[in-house]
């Protein structure tokens, strides 16, 4: 049996600030059932509750001229590196010292046994530095990685051979995913289209010439869903109707055709073109977002009691209840690597209306089980609501897209499949 070992930031339930947690919280199990040993390493941050875990050692490794004294705890498949006044703070990422913080949760990962290192994003890029056993390296988000004073090279023990513009040096400043890049067996997406996307210099930001000169061992392999933590059974018991009429009140919504989004408040997710286009058409709004304080204005300045709604901060309660009660769910993100919201949305009976790109292009087809728009502008998704609407107002086409949603397979099965063919290339050969 393989072994395999995931190096992360966050791993849901128990620490996420978005896909790369839901990522980590779900692909494990579904490896464990096809009959890969799938083990998860991450930091035990200070929001994360101990009490039930099992100690279970100790790791003691040298970085940045110091000792760092770890302690294992273990809950279920996942390990928990505990560095107190290092990695035990409260929320993830931001501080100054996290190229450090990370370095020491990779380096502890490296000294532990496994067949493949599975790396995800820039939080475990510097694990390629620590070992030479085979590596796949996830990129989930190019937008995030890592990038931080070269200073750092020295101190976290970047080997020579990587100190250029060939190896992880970016700009000038030392690039954690760029590490792991550079050193991985093989690269994955987490979209098919992602991964030819990132070819290019408009998604590939600034690492194109890398994906392209390492082409022969980049691959996308679309993310799956937990149909066991997103059930609509369970969210919306009463049926569409009964939850959209909750919405509406909590809301304060009038009845028509409902439109949600759920997302970041980031120039990524495109809410300002939400904003932009939800005057123009015929239907009623419920956003619920948070973030960028300008995007966040535009939503603000484009409410109407009763027609359009804005939610901030963030409820998985209210979220849950806008996927049961939506008729369509909003994605027009200007870049989306694989995207979860779109695929909640189909096994809620709620059609999306997504910006062809990513993950979203490969999980949505248009006039069949959702909306598909090509440029990010506001007449762009004009246009696919009032498609969407155009569907709305006849009963019966609305049914059957519905139905088509419903009857998407959005498994981790395929997924765990897929990465067991890389690692057992990786092992075999």
């Amino acid at each position: 049996m393989i072994r395999v070992l995931h190096v992360t930031g966050e791993v849901a339930p128990y620490s996420k600030t978005g896909g790369l947690g839901d990522v980590c919280g779900a692909l494990p199990g579904a490896q464990r059932a096809a009959g890969i040993d799938a083990q998860v390493i991450t930091p035990l941050y200070g929001s994360i509750d101990r009490r039930s875990f099992e100690r279970v050692g100790g790791v003691t490794v040298h970085l940045d001229a110091r000792d760092h004294t770890a302690t294992l705890w273990r809950d279920g498949h996942v390990t928990f590196v505990d560095v107190p006044g290092l990695l035990d703070r409260e929320t993830p990422y931001g501080d100054v010292d996290d190229p450090l913080r990370f370095a020491v949760l990779c380096k502890v990962a490296a000294s532990l046994p496994a067949d493949v290192y599975h790396l995800h994003d820039w939080q475990a890029g510097a694990t390629a530095f620590y070992t030479r056993k085979p590596m796949v390296c996830t990129v989930h988000n190019l937008a995030y990685q890592g990038l931080v004073d070269w200073s750092w090279a020295e101190r976290i023990g970047v080997p020579e051979a990587l100190h250029s513009w060939e190896g992880a040096e970016f700009h000038g400043k030392l690039s954690l995913l760029k590490a792991g890049l550079v050193k991985a067996d093989r690269i994955t997406t987490v979209s098919p289209t992602y991964a030819r996307e990132i070819l290019g210099p408009e998604l590939g930001m600034g690492l194109d010439g890398l994906f392209r000169h390492r082409q022969p061992v980049l691959s996308g392999i679309l993310n799956g869903l937990d149909p066991s933590a997103w059930d609509p059974a369970v969210d919306a018991p009463g049926g569409k109707a009964a939850a959209k009429a909750e919405l509406r009140a909590e809301m304060g919504l009038e009845d028509g055709p409902l439109c949600v989004a759920v997302a970041r408040a980031v120039e990524q997710k495109g809410l300002d073109l939400v904003a932009a286009a939800a005057p123009r058409v015929d239907a009623r709004f419920a956003v619920l977002a948070s973030g960028q304080p300008d995007i966040v204005a535009a939503l603000r300045a484009v409410e109407v009691p009763g027609r359009f709604k804005l939610a901030t901060g963030f409820s998985e309660r209210l979220s849950r209840l806008m996927y049961a009660a939506a008729d369509f769910v909003l994605v027009p993100s200007r870049f989306e690597p694989c995207g979860l919201t779109q695929i909640i949305a189909q096994r809620y009976g709620a059609l999306p209306i997504v910006r062809r790109t990513g993950g979203l292009a490969d999980t949505v087809r248009d006039g069949v089980d959702g909306f598909v728009f090509d440029d990010p502008t506001p007449e762009a998704l004009t246009d696919a609501l009032k498609r969407a609407l155009a569907v709305y107002a006849d009963p019966e086409a609305m049914a059957q897209m519905r139905a088509c949603a419903e009857a998407r397979e959005w498994s981790w099965a395929g997924p765990a499949r897929a990465y067991a063919e890389l690692y057992e290339g990786l092992v075999s050969g």
